[in-house]
Order: structure tokens, then C-alpha cells, then sequence
């Protein structure tokens, strides 16, 4: 916007050693979340986006907070987040386009920004004019709704996304299906092999070794679940309604654990562990086979 913040960003970007910026201490997430801060070939790709004379086609987003945004994200990818919008599906992908993919992650964004637009691996993603133009309470950092909003729109046949729309609207049109995450893994991350484990009754050890087995073989993985049910505190009352429904979607991390019942522990049900990313930060599931049973709905993979 102005042109002390520009020339400010861009000396930023240009100049500062990335080992002695103070954003750069998440110890965690630099090594968990793979932050790319020592990696000059992404501050040369971002400094490109910020002296880039286009002009951007959002009406109502900030191009030097997007920036600052998308640096955030590529020292820390677990600053993605959907905020108080219903697109964890999207933003699930997303994480693994910024963890493993960095470069087109910057390359989307701006060309995004500039043009409404981007290259998918096998068909352009377009933005439309109505979601470029609309403004509002955002409920997320501008870069998140500008990348996020546009697949969820673009997915959506019925319900367009808008920042005003009233929260049923938003919540209707933010439900992912599993063809949809499958298909942003094809255009974002360019995997070819993608494939959905649906668990509504069972197979679902079968489905996390699934994950298990993609993930150590350089794939993706994201779970389908009940939020309140897996990740909240549950009443028998609650846990007999939830499972009726699924509603989150999350990135499987990995370290997926399924130890067997022991006599010596005396443990009746198996316990099931693993790591995932959600709602901006990284958690350690550590639960019995029931609760996996009633609240965990299937995996989409891809690889």
C-alpha cells in the first residue's frame, strides 16, 4: 500500500540472513513442519513477487500483507489455518503443498493474486470475478482466504463462497467430499496415484495403515473425522450422536501406532496413536480402537 512498507519488505526479504530473523525460533514446527529458513532460493522467488509491476485483480486484499503472509508460511507451514472458515479440506492440502512443494506454493500465490489465476497440473484453476471481488470479515489471514476460498469455490456447484455469506451458507458450502481433496492433490501437489479408504463401518486400521505406508513412501495422507468426537471430551451421549457425523478433514502426519490388547498392560481395546495437523498446529492422537471406530471416517491418499 505504501511505499515505506514496500521498500521496507523488500529489503527485508532481499537483505536479512534468514538465521538471524526473529520468526525463525519455532523449533518444532522448522523441523516437524520442514520450514524452509535457510533457503535463499525462496527469498529470491518472494523478493520476484514483491518488485512484480502487475497489477492484482483481488479488489480488496492487501498484495504487501500477502507477502508477509506467505514468508510466515514458508518458515512455518503449520501457520496456515483456516480460521472461522469451514475449509479444513483445502487448507489440509495446502499444508503439504508448503511442507513439500515450497516454490510452486509462492508461484500459485502470486500468480493468484496477479492474474485470478493458476496452473494445476492437468487444468488452470480460475477464480471467479464475484469471489475477486467480494469483501468482507475475512476470518482468516488474507492469503489463506485468497488460496483456500478459491478451491472451495471453484469445487462448489451450488453454494458460492462469500465473506458475507450468513454461517449456514458458509458451512454448507465449505463441505469437502474425498473426490475433491483427491482432485486438489492431483492440481496442487501433482501426484497421479490418488485414492479414497472410506471407513463408514469398518476398516479403519486397514485405512491408517494405508496412510501409513503411503506416507513413508513420500505420499500424502488426510483423514476424515469427527472433531468433537476424536479430538474433544466425550460423553456416551455425545459419542452416540457425533458418529453420525463426519466433519473435519486433517493431514496425517505419521508416526501411526496400532499396539495390540496385552494381558500384562490389561488393556482391553487396542490404542492407536499417530500425528496430525489441524487447525494451525500439530497434534498427537493417542486413543483406543473404539474411539478410531466411531469417529475416524476413512483416508484419501496420494502419491
Amino acid at each position: 500500500m505504501g511505499n515505506m512498507r514496500k521498500e521496507y519488505l523488500l529489503a527485508d526479504i532481499a537483505l536479512t540472513p534468514n538465521h538471524m530473523r526473529s520468526d525463525l525460533n519455532a523449533t518444532e514446527t522448522n523441523i516437524e513442519g520442514r520450514g524452509y529458513a535457510n533457503d535463499l532460493r525462496l527469498d529470491e522467488r518472494l523478493a520476484k513477487f514483491a518488485e512484480s509491476p502487475q497489477t492484482g485483480v483481488w479488489n480488496h486484499l492487501d498484495k504487501w500483507q500477502l507477502i508477509e503472509d506467505v514468508r510466515d508460511r514458508l518458515t512455518n507451514p503449520y501457520q496456515i489455518q483456516q480460521g472461522e472458515q469451514p475449509f479444513c479440506g483445502p487448507a489440509a492440502v495446502v499444508f503439504e503443498l508448503i511442507r513439500k512443494q515450497p516454490d510452486r506454493y509462492i508461484d500459485i500465490c502470486q500468480s493468484l493474486y496477479e492474474y485470478g489465476s493458476f496452473d494445476g497440473y492437468t487444468k488452470k484453476i480460475v477464480a471467479s470475478g464475484r469471489l475477486c471481488r467480494s469483501y468482507g470479515n475475512l476470518r482468516m489471514p488474507q492469503v489463506d482466504w485468497m488460496l483456500l476460498a478459491t478451491l472451495r469455490d471453484c469445487a462448489n456447484k451450488i453454494v458460492p463462497v462469500h465473506p458475507k455469506a450468513p454461517r449456514l451458507l458458509r458451512e454448507l458450502g465449505g463441505i469437502t467430499k474425498p473426490w475433491e481433496i483427491n482432485g486438489w492433490v492431483r492440481e496442487l501437489l501433482g501426484y497421479s496415484q490418488t485414492k479414497s479408504h472410506p471407513t463408514p463401518l469398518s476398516g479403519e486400521f486397514r485405512a491408517l495403515q494405508e496412510a501409513d505406508n503411503t506416507i513413508k513412501a513420500g505420499g500424502v495422507a488426510f483423514g476424515l473425522i469427527n472433531s468433537q468426537g476424536l479430538l474433544g471430551n466425550n460423553s456416551f451421549i455425545a459419542s452416540r450422536f457425533h458418529r453420525v457425523f463426519p466433519n473435519h478433514w486433517v493431514t496425517i502426519l505419521g508416526n501411526i501406532s496400532i499396539e495390540a490388547p496385552t494381558k500384562i498392560t490389561k488393556n482391553k481395546q487396542s490404542r492407536v496413536q499417530f500425528d496430525m495437523y489441524s487447525w494451525g498446529r500439530k497434534i498427537h492422537v493417542n486413543t483406543d480402537a473404539s474411539t478410531i471406530k466411531d469417529f475416524f471416517w476413512g483416508v484419501a491418499v496420494g502419491s
